[in-house]
């Protein structure tokens, strides 16, 4: 056997072993849809270990390091979401009293909020981190923190002001 044919069996040999117990480790807190899409992520990340396989000594705690990662990168992207939507409510007009306040609340959104204000919330709201958005808008990944602290204080004192 060859190097590429050891990695694909030591690959194979940990699918078939730990799929289901990786898929039952996800179904405790997600939907099965989303527990069998978090599972092919991890087995995908695997992959990128298929090299060092037969050199692992406990393969079951690196396919669980691995899934434990892919579960915090999801409820990291799901918090992101959740940051993101809060943000977009503070576009639903609920409080004006009549159609003319909420034309102008409108009006005066869209001199608040740049088009790198929208390309920001939108990467956000997609679940992108902070470093991601950063080299996408060829920015520090801080400067991509602070611009959303300061787009959210514009969105506050817009929307408070009327």
């Amino acid at each position: 056997m060859n190097k590429n044919e050891n990695c694909v069996t030591a690959f194979n040999d940990m699918y078939d072993k730990y799929y289901k117990k990786v898929l039952s480790y996800f179904k405790k807190e997600f939907n099965i849809d989303e527990a069998e899409d978090l599972t092919q992520q991890t087995f995908l990340q695997l992959w990128s270990w298929a090299p060092n396989l037969q050199f692992t000594k406990n393969k079951k705690a690196l396919i669980f390091h691995i899934a434990k990662n892919v579960r915090c990168d999801r409820y990291r992207q799901k918090a992101m979401m959740l940051d993101a939507l809060s943000l977009a409510d503070d576009f639903e007009i609920s409080d004006c009293h009549s159609f003319t306040d909420e034309v102008d609340l409108k009006l005066s959104m869209q001199n608040v909020i740049t088009q790198q204000d929208k390309q920001l919330l939108i990467l956000t709201g997609q679940g992108y981190k902070s470093g991601e958005i950063g080299r996408m808008l060829g920015i520090s990944s801080s400067a991509v923190r602070t611009r959303l602290q300061k787009l959210r204080g514009k969105i506050k004192d817009n929307v408070t002001d009327i």
